[in-house]
């Protein structure tokens, strides 16, 4: 498996991103890392409040024009994108 470590977002928006919820409330996130495989790209988030090894997982995808646009992602692919992202933390333990 081609795992690799990218930095769209981070050179795009910094490290600390608002996000909105679906009542479209604010929430302050930090940016912890971009990873990409499988021609899939996935964006790790953590709350400030969040426990330790909670994190958020959303998919990242470059529209026509070069914008990019962060979406949920199913349990499954969760699941998928969660699993990589311990392989490749893991791998500098």
């Amino acid at each position: 498996m081609n795992i690799k470590e990218t930095d769209l977002l981070r050179e795009k928006y910094g490290s600390e991103i608002t996000l909105y919820d679906e009542e479209d409330q604010e929430h302050l996130f930090h940016l912890l890392m971009e990873l990409e495989f499988d021609g899939k790209h996935y964006a790790y988030f953590q709350s400030p409040d969040a426990e330790e090894g909670e994190i958020e997982v959303l998919k990242v995808e470059q529209l026509a024009d070069g914008e990019l646009e962060l979406r949920y992602i199913d349990d499954n692919e969760w699941e998928d994108a969660s699993e990589i992202f311990d392989i490749w933390t893991n791998k500098y333990d």
